[in-house]
């Protein structure tokens, strides 16, 4: 009969081995701020129309700001004459937005938001003719009506 070997066969004995030592993660480098601004600069969005029969291009120039909360535009007309003229600079956001026309020098800064699931509060106030406008507006339950009451806002000034 065939003695058994006192050593395992090589296919039975897992190899030794130490855990290998991870690297150390290299020192942080800091980036350049040069190329970082300009890598996180929010995107321009540029659109220019051509109207045939009055001759006028419309331009407007927008970027979104502070991650999508925020947009600036810039709207204006080229006349034929290379003239620029109706600008309008704007500020949207989700609840408040102010538009600044530079020609007239005047702002019209209006805000809306919910106050409950079908009632929601609105505001307008036209800077330059000292006059705004508060409004409430109640969602009926047929959707299509709704109810508002609103009140001119006199400005009362020092």
């Amino acid at each position: 009969m065939l003695e058994p070997s006192s050593q395992t066969p090589d296919y039975l004995i897992s190899p030794i081995t130490t855990p290998a030592q991870p690297s150390p993660p290299p020192p942080p480098t800091k980036p350049n701020q040069f190329l970082s601004l300009i890598s996180n600069r929010p995107s321009l969005r540029v659109t220019s129309e051509f109207d045939s029969d009055s001759r006028v291009f419309f331009h407007k120039v927008s970027c979104k700001l502070f991650d999508d909360l925020a947009k600036l535009k810039l709207s204006f007309v080229n006349n034929v004459k290379r003239e620029i003229s109706d600008s309008v600079l704007a500020l949207t956001s989700k609840h408040l937005s102010i538009h600044y026309d530079p020609e007239e020098q005047n702002a019209l800064i209006k805000t809306s938001f919910d106050v409950g699931p079908k009632l929601q509060f609105k505001a307008a106030h036209d800077v330059k003719a000292k006059r705004g406008e508060v409004a409430m507006v109640a969602n009926v339950a047929d959707p299509g009506y709704a109810v508002e009451v609103s009140s001119p806002v006199p400005y009362i000034g020092l």
